[in-house]
């Protein structure tokens, strides 16, 4: 199989050419039940984060189907001028690593971004049933390294999160938080992040939910829900404005907002696709941030950049080695066999012919002795190797019998 995939973040794209890649749960479901409906694509893994929208397909003939000409036939609306990223083979293992270290985010070293990572192989395996062994193992691995980094890089003065920026930024411009009106609209774990957070900066906080149910809801600690349909009447007079839902149309338009007695200073926008309309923030009084405005000037240690580049690279590695040996496997046991046919046919065993259960020996203990050749070099095998060893071993057997 071939690995392939082409996506477009927040380096590549405009928060306008990536909002036509921002599918929900349901499209994704649907986009990667399609996907595997082309003939030579044997797996597909769409993930899709507020940052990044990334297809990785396996594929049997490469030239007839690309990565990014895929992804563009479920553009959300006609978008002009874009380009997606396109990576093949050992770059794009290299770069899934990259992304679940967190190298690729807008805020380096991120936290949410390995969970997202694990959620979108694992949606695709039990929901979608879209990959095969080839994904499974590349984000297992990629897994695998984004919580090794997590647990053994320490970033400073990064935050772990969208949300921890956006406070940052928000304590930058406007001083302290504390007494100071909130509302979050939406009650997902962004803004349940954002509104734990402004509870602990002091502030009076507002939660949106479109629906309660008692055991259920999540609301966090400290804070006060309202009915989604509520909200204006909580926004007119407050200070802070954060919106963090999943919603395909805007939770927060610039009429809305002109119709306020009084309108939020600060609105913060932390959905993608985007929840608040544009001409907010042309609004006289009103600041709007959105997710691009957040990690703008987070200047990370080369250090622990090259710490993070390091283990993407191990885990690369790691599955390099993975897909060597799984692919060598066939070889491997041809090995055996023409091996064992040398041994049997050479002259040093004419002696020991017609007794008993020599040939079963000799099959069996070839066999062990090359699985131990095999397992003390495993870093090093390749299908290729393997290949011309067997090429060679065969000719010799060949010139031996003429």
């Amino acid at each position: 199989m071939h690995l392939s995939m082409a996506g477009i973040d927040a380096r590549t794209g405009t928060v306008e050419q990536r909002e036509a890649f921002a599918f929900s749960v349901t499209q994704i479901k649907q986009i990667l039940a399609d996907i595997m409906r082309i003939d030579n694509v044997h797996g597909a893994v769409l993930l899709a984060t507020c940052n990044r929208t990334e297809l990785y397909l396996s594929i049997e003939e490469p030239e007839e189907t690309r990565a990014d000409a895929v992804l563009k036939r479920y553009a959300l609306f006609p978008i002009e001028d874009v380009s997606l990223y396109v990576q093949e083979e050992s770059q794009a293992v290299q770069h899934i690593m990259e992304v679940a270290c967190g190298i690729h985010s807008k805020i380096l070293h991120e936290e949410q971004i390995v969970t997202q990572v694990g959620h979108a192989a694992q949606f695709a395996r039990c929901i979608v049933h879209s990959t095969d062994a080839l994904l499974d193992t590349l984000f297992r691995i990629a897994v695998s390294a984004g919580k090794y980094a997590l647990t053994n890089v320490v970033v400073s003065h990064v935050p772990l999160s969208v949300s921890y920026s956006a406070i940052a930024l928000l304590e930058k411009e406007c001083g302290s938080l504390s007494g100071k009106k909130s509302v979050v609209v939406g009650n997902g774990k962004m803004g349940r992040l954002a509104a734990e957070l402004l509870v602990q900066k002091g502030c009076e906080v507002y939660v949106t939910l479109r629906t309660y149910h008692h055991g259920e809801t999540i609301v966090p600690f400290g804070t006060k829900p309202i009915p989604y349909e509520e909200r204006f009447s909580k926004i007119d007079g407050a200070d802070i404005v954060f919106s963090a839902t999943k919603s395909p149309h805007y939770t927060i338009t610039e009429s809305q907002i002109c119709q306020l007695t009084q309108k939020p200073k600060w609105i913060l926008d932390l959905a993608m696709p985007r929840d608040v309309e544009s001409g907010c923030g042309t609004i006289n009084g009103v600041t709007l941030y959105n997710i691009d405005d957040f990690g703008e000037n987070m200047h990370p240690t080369q250090e622990a950049v090259a710490m993070l580049q390091s283990i993407a690279e191990q885990y690369a590695d790691a599955f390099r080695m993975w897909r060597n040996y799984r692919e060598s496997v066939p070889y491997i046991q041809q090995l055996k066999w023409l091996t064992a046919e040398r041994l049997l046919h050479s002259t040093a065993m004419k002696e020991f012919q017609g007794e008993g259960e020599v040939e079963e020996i000799v099959r069996f203990v070839t066999g062990k002795t090359v699985d131990m050749i095999m397992g003390s070099i495993k870093s090093d095998i390749s299908p290729e190797l393997l290949r011309n060893c067997c090429n060679k071993i065969g000719e010799r057997a060949r010139a031996v019998k003429k």
